[in-house]
């Protein structure tokens, strides 16, 4: 059995200058937390879960009365079953590609006016590969792992007032975008 996670955290701003005079505006920012829990059906073959909560607050391109920018806040709750296979590569070192589907539920908010905002539910359905994962175990029962590239896709959709939907797709093949590092305990 082995027991991960992450946690990450992200922020955008665009800063304007004409001629001497400077506007910073906010961008994007979310933030992500997500245990995750694997157990090895057979050796070098893991299956786990991660259960985790997914903010994200956005510019939706409206200002409030003091011209104010304005955001969509999507809050998330997902669940994220994997399977994982371990192949050697040397004593310590390990390729570990790395199939994962999400799903999650949760509302976004969308802000009006400065004190008008409305509530829909929001969505999300995910799948993928993380085919650049390496793992390194310094010790017997403690891993670093790093991934360097997943292909995927994902789509978001917010129910809007009565029949109508908003949904946005997302095909991604990335190669040391977002690289990130994890580290694992095992039992």
């Amino acid at each position: 059995m082995l027991v991960s996670g992450s946690l990450s955290w992200s922020s955008s701003s665009t800063k304007t200058t004409v001629s001497s005079t400077s506007e910073t505006t906010k961008g994007s920012r979310s933030f992500e937390f997500a245990p995750q829990f694997h157990y090895f059906v057979i050796n070098k073959l893991s299956v786990g879960l991660g259960i985790g909560y997914s903010l994200e607050k956005d510019p939706n391109g409206r200002t409030g009365s003091d011209d104010e920018q304005l955001f969509d806040k999507k809050g998330l709750f997902y669940f994220q079953p994997m399977a994982s296979y371990y192949i050697p590569l040397g004593k310590k070192f390990y390729y570990v590609p790395r199939f994962y589907i999400g799903f999650g539920f949760g509302k976004n908010k969308s802000e009006l006016t400065s004190k008008e905002v409305s509530e829909e539910d929001a969505s999300r359905f995910r799948v993928g590969i993380s085919a650049l994962n390496f793992e390194f175990r310094p010790a017997d029962r403690i891993g670093i792992m790093f991934n360097a590239g997943d292909l995927g896709y994902q789509t978001t959709v917010i129910k809007q007032d009565g029949d109508n939907k908003v949904s946005n797709r997302d095909f991604s093949l990335g190669l040391n975008v977002g690289a990130t590092i994890a580290f694992n305990y095992y039992f």
